[in-house]
């Protein structure tokens, strides 16, 4: 049996990803009443490991690209709701860690890993081989939308100096 997916199918399939993503993020918002950065901050702080290095509101802010001002309210936000913590940093008491606190059996884990579940899901369907083309594939989209981003503000930049 021959396979006649074409390129525009692939595109297609990214692009209702794409949309279920954005649809995906909106509830998941609604639903916890955050924002996207405080989101981000969640998720990425329920992808850690405990051998990663600890989270300084630092990498925080270069993460996010914001101020340690806005840093630190996203962090007493989040702390205010009960999801962070402030802890003591390793060996350096005049630095602070942030650590998730967020119950194993909570719903903001299961609506702020939706992504994370069915993507692992379905990436576990996939031979190595597989997932190796695909995380190449969605690299070079990736490494090309941020090209195309990024030549289109110099654009602007030099149509405004102009």
């Amino acid at each position: 049996m021959e396979d006649t997916t074409s390129a525009d199918d692939v595109v297609k399939a990214l692009t209702d990803l794409t949309e279920s993503g954005v649809a995906s993020e909106r509830a998941a918002l609604q639903s916890l009443g955050i924002g996207p950065n405080d989101a981000k901050v969640l998720r990425f702080l329920l992808q850690r490991d405990a051998d990663d290095a600890p989270v300084t509101p630092r990498l925080l802010a270069e993460m996010l690209g914001i101020s340690s001002a806005a840093t630190t309210a996203l962090i007493d936000r989040l702390a205010e709701a009960g999801w962070v913590e402030r802890g003591p940093y390793p060996g350096d008491r005049r630095s602070i860690v942030v650590r998730e606190t967020i119950d194993a059996d909570s719903p903001a884990r299961r609506v702020l890993a939706v992504r994370h579940s069915s993507a692992s899901a379905a990436a576990g369907r996939l031979g190595a081989a597989e997932r190796r083309i695909v995380a190449d594939f969605l690299d070079d989209i990736a490494r090309g939308e941020t090209h195309d981003i990024d030549e289109l503000r110099l654009h602007d930049k030099a149509s405004r100096t102009t």
